[in-house]
């Protein structure tokens, strides 16, 4: 009987400690503490959320302002080395750097406002939850129906590329 006590108190003991690692490595739950813009140049790239003072950009967006080539495989995202797709300065004649397609960069401009679309989506979400704790705010208000009103526009933009 004091094997099967002891058992039973060593299993609550390790199932307890897996479940709280797995909630402290999860960001499901967790409340944004705030929203930076991305630049590269002064052009804004994408939106980045502040969640326990770090800051979460959508990795595509960022890597193609980068000029690196992204992959995902499965759960599991791939960053390859830089590619160049204008001739630098420096560059010779005789140098071979690749162009981008119109095909490719049809696909690039899909992504790019998908990944807008992600970021307004969650700016939306977050605006919306703000307006529940203060349903009499009107710049709240407004602010909802601007961002909804990006939305449906960057949409319909979407919608016409994968046309």
């Amino acid at each position: 009987m004091k094997k099967i006590i002891t058992g039973a108190i060593a299993g609550a003991l390790l199932l307890t400690s897996v479940s709280v690692f797995a909630d402290s490595a999860s960001l499901v739950g967790k409340k944004v503490q705030g929203l930076f813009t991305v630049e590269q140049n002064g052009t804004k790239i994408a939106d980045a959320v502040i969640i326990d003072g770090v800051a979460y950009a959508p990795v595509r967006a960022v890597s193609q302002a980068a000029g690196v080539q992204l992959t995902v495989e499965g759960k599991k995202i791939i960053m390859n080395e830089a590619i160049e797709t204008t001739p630098t300065p420096a560059a010779t004649s005789t140098t071979n750097i690749p162009t981008i397609s119109e095909e490719q960069a049809k696909e690039n401009k899909i992504v790019s406002l998908t990944g807008k679309l992600a970021t307004l989506s969650g700016k939306i979400a977050m605006a919306e939850a703000q307006l529940k704790d203060k349903p009499d705010n009107a710049e709240l208000q407004q602010k909802v129906i601007d961002l909804k009103a990006e939305y449906a526009t960057l949409e319909g933009q979407l919608a016409e590329l994968q046309k």
